[in-house]
């Protein structure tokens, strides 16, 4: 018989010394089924100069189970013919490393460490979330917990729709001894929260309790064991395929399996009897529950960068994206109390864990967090766990499966040593930036040309690969491009890339794909269609990141800097036809943008102008590489390269959609506090849609007199950074660092941790910057003073002098009348750094746009450096 039914999960077992590979799916009919399938095995090759029969007996005598053949491979950088190569055949995946190891005395191992679950999907080709047909029938099933099915014959369906699935989140609630953090070693579980979705035997949610304590969807219980008996129960009797949690990956799933070792209960949330597998990252865990997926909506969010909160805990994120309040909770002490209190307490603290739980599954759920990944997976080949991690395992997986193909070799992933190697040899030359016209442009309209897809064009256009790369002079003959860094691609009548092939199939789909969108009717489909497009976009864009990054299996340092050379050529190539033209001027460009100054007002006459460049220019430039016309700025302010802000007017229908755009400006910072952003925002409205630059000033010593007199709220004031790593790793003295160690001794449970991100105030006093940032809770509960003087010099000021400074406004004017004592603690001789950005302390980060009298850093007296914009990271020593 045969089964059709889409893959969630791959691994394998190791059965009478042979793997049987295991696939994870659902039907149609979203029945969960275990496909098997064995007589696969594990294999790499070996590339070597030494006499084939000596090394193949030499492996074999070493590893009698082993097969060795000799086959012809491509190498997969540089142009040239097929190699012989051996090929090694193992008969346990486990033991491939130790294989590898022994083999690469002897040459070059390639594909040696492909996981052997990704080894069977590539060469059958399957994908993640992609359909599979099986041939073949049920057997009785022992050693999974859903029906078993033995294939003789698995292959690909395609298929574009999704089977229906289940999606189950929960959230754990601990008390520990004393004022400290819940340690699972010691301290119980004593609240599960759990919510469904489809509902569970008629319940949206339940809340597990280890007190006798009963009421709708609450479960009270004796002990922790035995509510964790129950949780382990739920999970098997729903069979959910998708477990989410809010920070699920760093606390909550560590801790309950944690706490199911202590209790010698099984640490099996899957649909076998392995345990939860959680691999240890730098700041967490990434975890493998067998046939299941853990999605963690925290993890997804803070990687997004289309998505940017202040702060990332779950009561900013619900009231930011579901409008929803998050039930608060004073820390430790209240929920003892609570815990210790009433009935009708327990049933408060029941209710604040209910919410996690709800929250955490409506965020995945309603704002569709997984869309884009379960795309993302189909495109790239990997699992949906797999998929939700960094762009170079998507960019890889999707190169083998063309690799193998081609029978092009895949090399392994680098050494630790080859990595340093390849960073300290690595220097990719950015994009050119354009000189800009400072200052304030309001007479005549601003167009503003885009490259479609810059990079992945380029890379389409010059052919270039690892594969297509010249490293043998011998070949230097035959028809090719040389870029402006030297390095040498074949044309691709000698041999397609395939770094441009993946490219091409992925810009051409999407176009496809958006123009399927603007025909459907069904809002799910248009739905899923904007989620493939948006994943299609993700993986075109990030390839060329991929080739310049030193941990990648395929890193080429000439190939990243002729891309990057190419863009340079091209824009300057562009502003020359441009200017020579059409009788205007470039007042700007940036990697993939120019931004033409025109003396035209009507905003339909210089689209129409837009519209001819864009036509001249692409029809004189190469391959694929094409301008397009894409907004108007009415007017614009540039502060200095990278950093400027319009009034921008785009099409819309029939008509114009006009907005405030900025680019490097500090609204966009999340180190600012609000007062901050907020003025920030209303200059430039002033600015650039009233044009007025009087009234921004007028508007800004408003402001500076509402802080003087202490009209300024104090979460207006309030700074917020993240925590990257522990307190004593970081080596300066910074602010929000210094406060983290203040809250650990005052109460370590509310304390923050690695990864999250904390709200300070600068409060008076005669102690460094850094050793006053206080808790905002703390300060009004103390009734402590704010540093006003701090937060007009280095809050207010410093990102409105350099708009006014390109306006033509000097900073005496701004303050002037707002100005107190101890408001200046500049000199009155103070001077603009010309040519630079800013000063930057040497040891605790802080930048100042002017240099202090004395000197030193005003925080922590430290050394200070000049740095220049376009270097990061070099700095040139303050005289």
């Amino acid at each position: 018989m045969k089964i059709t039914a889409q893959i969630l999960d791959v691994d394998y077992l190791q059965l009478n010394g042979r793997p049987v590979i295991r696939l994870f799916c659902k039907k149609e009919d979203g029945e969960p089924v275990c496909i098997l399938t064995n007589g696969f095995l594990p294999y790499f090759y070996l590339h070597t100069n030494q006499d084939f029969r000596r090394v193949s007996e030499a492996i074999k005598s070493k590893f009698p189970a082993v097969r060795v053949e000799v086959v012809r491979k491509f190498l997969p950088i540089g142009y040239g013919e097929r190699v012989e190569v051996l090929k090694i055949t193992g008969t346990d995946p486990s033991r491939i490393p130790e294989i590898r190891e022994f083999s690469s005395s002897f040459g070059t191992p390639y594909e040696a460490d492909i996981l052997f679950k990704y080894r069977f999907m590539v060469d059958k080709g399957l994908k993640g979330m992609g359909w599979v047909e099986a041939e073949g029938k049920y057997i009785p099933s022992k050693s999974v917990k859903c029906k078993l099915f033995e294939a003789e014959t698995v292959k690909p369906v395609e298929r574009s729709d999704y089977v229906p699935l289940k999606y189950l989140s929960f959230d754990i609630e601990c008390i520990p001894e004393g004022d400290r953090l819940p340690e699972p070693e010691t301290d119980p579980v004593v609240i599960i929260s759990i919510s469904f979705n489809p509902d569970y035997r008629g319940e949206e949610n339940i809340v597990l309790i280890t007190k006798p304590v009963s009421g709708p969807g609450i479960i009270g219980f004796s002990s922790e064991e035995e509510m964790l008996q129950k949780f382990l129960e739920i999970i098997q009797d729903y069979d959910p395929d998708i477990i989410i949690g809010y920070n699920i990956y760093n606390f909550d799933l560590p801790y309950i399996v944690k706490r199911l070792e202590v209790l010698n209960l099984p640490k099996n949330l899957g649909r076998d009897d392995k345990p939860v597998f959680l691999k240890k990252l730098q700041n967490g865990y990434q975890p493998t529950v067998t046939g299941r997926v853990v999605v963690d909506p925290y993890d997804i969010l803070r990687r997004d960068p289309y998505i940017r909160f202040r702060k990332y805990d779950l009561s900013t994120v619900s009231r930011e994206m579901l409008g929803i309040e998050k039930k608060e909770m004073g820390g430790i002490s209240e929920m003892r109390k609570l815990w210790n209190g009433s009935t009708e307490d327990i049933k408060r603290f029941v209710e604040y864990a209910r919410r996690d739980s709800e929250l955490a599954i409506k965020l995945v759920l309603e704002k569709n967090l997984l869309d884009k990944f379960f795309e993302l997976s189909r495109i790239s080949g990997l699992l949906l766990q797999d998929s939700l991690g960094g762009q170079t395992q998507r960019h890889e997986c999707r190169i083998l499966q063309e690799f193998f193909k081609r029978d092009i070799l895949m090399p392994c992933k680098p050494s630790e040593d080859e990595i340093k190697k390849h960073a300290s040899e690595r220097y990719v030359k950015g994009a050119l930036v354009l000189e800009p016209d400072i200052g304030y442009h309001d007479d005549g309209c601003v167009l503003v040309l885009d490259f479609a897809s810059l990079y992945p064009s380029i890379i389409i256009t010059f052919n270039i690969c690892p594969t297509t790369i010249i490293t043998d002079k011998k070949y230097e003959s035959l028809p090719h491009h040389t870029s402006p860094v030297g390095a040498k691609f074949v044309k691709p009548e000698v041999r397609e890339g395939i770094f441009p092939f993946i490219l091409k199939e992925l810009i051409e789909t999407r176009k496809k794909v958006k123009a399927e969108m603007k025909r459907e009717q069904d809002p799910e489909r248009k739905r899923q269609l904007n989620a493939k497009q948006l994943a299609l976009k993700v993986m075109a864009n990030s390839l060329y990141g991929y080739t310049g990054y030193p941990r990648a299996r395929l890193f080429v340092l000439e190939i990243a800097n002729s891309i990057t050379a190419y863009g340079r050529e091209n824009i300057i190539k562009t502003k020359k036809l441009i200017e020579e033209n059409f009788g205007v001027k470039v007042v700007y460009g940036d990697t993939d943008s120019v931004f033409v100054k025109t003396k035209i007002k009507d905003l339909e006459e210089a689209q129409k102008l837009g519209e001819r460049i864009s036509e001249f220019i692409t029809s004189r430039l190469p391959g694929t590489i094409s301008l397009e016309f894409e907004k108007i700025f009415k007017t614009f302010l540039i502060i200095s390269k990278k950093r400027y802000a319009g009034w921008k007017f785009e099409r819309s229908g029939d008509g114009w959609k006009d907005g405030i755009e900025m680019k490097g400006i500090e609204t966009v910072r999340r180190d600012w506090c609000p007062i901050t952003t907020e003025t920030l925002e209303k200059v430039l409205h002033i600015i650039l849609k009233d044009r007025n630059i009087s009234e921004a000033a007028r508007y800004v010593k408003g402001v500076i007199q509402s802080l003087t007199s202490g009209n300024i709220p104090l979460e207006k004031l309030t700074i917020v950074k993240g925590i990257t790593k522990t307190p004593e790793a970081y080596d300066g003295i910074q602010p929000h660092v210094e406060l983290v160690k203040k809250l650990r001794e005052r109460d370590p449970s509310k304390a923050p941790m690695v990864g999250d991100r904390i709200g300070y105030v600068i409060i008076k006093g005669n102690e460094l910057i850094s050793k006053r940032a206080e808790d905002p809770e703390f300060v009004r509960e103390k009734g402590l003073e704010i540093d006003i003087d701090y937060y007009i010099e280095n809050q207010i000021l410093p990102p409105v002098e350099r708009i006014f400074e390109a306006c033509g406004m000097k900073r005496s004017e701004i303050i002037e009348g707002v100005r107190q004592k101890n408001l200046l603690s500049f000199s009155s001789q103070e001077k603009v750094l010309d040519g630079f950005e800013k000063v930057v302390c040497k040891k605790c980060g802080w930048s100042f746009r002017r240099p202090p009298l004395k000197g030193v850093c005003p925080d922590c007296d430290s050394e200070l450096l000049f740095s220049k914009y376009g270097y990061i990271g070099r700095f040139i020593k303050a005289v």
